[in-house]
């Protein structure tokens, strides 16, 4: 379905580098011609002549706005509306009704901060379908929210001033595979802090290690390891956290492990009798950070990690045809694919090219391409004037998509 755009604030200063940008109340002008595309424009554009506005960073919104709110000055989000530019005025697409706007908070460390105690991950090895696991590399760390203790009156009252917030009887998941170009050293420890930020957010997180290159994983080890940490999620609602929604299973993952997030979601796709084909536990959606969703492409454009993974496309074709995201592409799961302009590691042209052959088949998709971004810019710690508050209320925003009504 085609729909209207917005657009969101800058993401860029003139007074600080390209990986550091910061809020503006600055908008551009909707077109109805943008074909669900949601823009930003650079924070520069008021230094250029009428016509010239440069736009770099776009939306595209294929799938209902995230957690309604009123339109902020803030990041906006919706599938049709009309916003101000210089005193223009843009039209709506006339193929979408109007629908209300989601806002994300201001990018500042306390808008990471939910309002859920996060408790001490438990470390658990799950099976792996080649032999005994490895408890150094074939495990899940389990974060889990926490009913907050009655708190005082913030303005100081007595202690019988107290409100609670209570968890649902079912926990949504959000299941993190790291990056690292499937190689050693990199590690799960590198997702902690996004763990345990979302989980402050009254979600349970399942922060998954596996085997990698150099450490007895590579092809076809890595992608079987991926397949049975997640289908382990039914070992861990039964044995150690019942309250468990596997329903409501998202999927979010950096770099390679992009590659990984929505080559899981898309298992089903496989020729029947593949490795992994027949998957207990499907994600309800991805999130994909920098992730290689293209793989032949990332071999042309000198990915060596790529290479080192796969070999190259001709050489060796079925791997591709197995592993590559845009080849087994699951129109039934919904995908996020964010990307930096300025990654030269994983370009966004894979990312574009997975979005719309995902869009081709039926399914929803969208691609946010972060100005001036390199690869390594979604850490928590990195992110009072960055890019994880948008790339956790997108995550956020498909868990409340996906949580059981009533």
């Amino acid at each position: 379905m085609r729909m209207g755009s917005t657009l969101i604030p800058s993401l860029s200063s003139p007074d600080r580098g390209p990986d550091q940008p910061h809020l503006s109340q600055r908008t551009a002008r909707t077109s109805s011609s943008s074909q669900g595309c949601l823009r930003i424009p650079d924070g520069n554009a008021r230094n250029r002549p009428a016509g010239r506005e440069r736009v770099d960073v776009q939306f595209a919104r294929a799938r209902r706005p995230l957690i309604g709110a009123a339109v902020c000055l803030s990041v906006l989000v919706s599938t049709a509306c009309t916003t101000t530019v210089h005193g223009g005025t843009g039209a709506p697409s006339s193929s979408a009704p109007a629908s209300p706007s989601a806002s994300y908070p201001p990018m500042n460390a306390a808008s990471l901060v939910g309002k859920f105690p996060v408790t001490q991950p438990q470390r658990i090895v799950y099976p792996v379908p080649d032999g005994a696991p490895d408890p150094e590399q074939n495990y899940g760390e389990l974060y889990l929210p926490a009913n907050p203790a009655l708190q005082q009156n913030p303005s100081g009252g007595p202690l019988s001033a107290r409100t609670t917030i209570q968890l649902p009887a079912q926990i949504p998941v959000v299941v993190l595979l790291h990056g690292g170009g499937w190689r050693t050293p990199s590690a799960a420890g590198s997702m902690s802090e996004m763990a345990r930020s979302l989980v402050s957010h009254g979600v349970a997180v399942w922060n998954v290690e596996y085997r990698r290159i150099g450490a007895g994983g590579g092809y076809p080890v890595t992608l079987t390891d991926t397949a049975a940490a997640i289908d382990f999620l039914q070992t861990v609602k039964a044995q150690y956290a019942p309250n468990l929604d596997l329903n409501d299973v998202v999927v979010a993952g950096h770099s390679a492990g992009g590659q990984l997030a929505v080559w899981a979601s898309a298992r089903s796709m496989l020729t029947p009798g593949a490795m992994g084909s027949v998957p207990a536990v499907t994600p309800a959606a991805v999130v994909s950070m920098g992730g290689v969703l293209d793989m032949r492409r990332a071999v042309a454009d000198g990915n060596v990690n790529t290479r080192l993974f796969l070999g190259l496309p001709d050489e060796f074709p079925q791997q591709f045809a197995v592993a590559d995201p845009i080849q087994n592409i699951n129109p039934k799961v919904p995908v996020t694919c964010f990307n930096g302009t300025a990654d030269r590691i994983v370009r966004p042209a894979g990312c574009e090219a997975f979005v719309a052959a995902l869009r081709s088949k039926g399914g929803r998709g969208e691609t946010v391409l972060l100005p001036g971004a390199g690869h390594n810019i979604y850490l928590p710690s990195q992110s009072q004037n960055r890019y994880w508050p948008v790339v956790q209320k997108a995550i956020l925003g498909y868990v409340d998509e996906f949580r059981p009504r009533g």
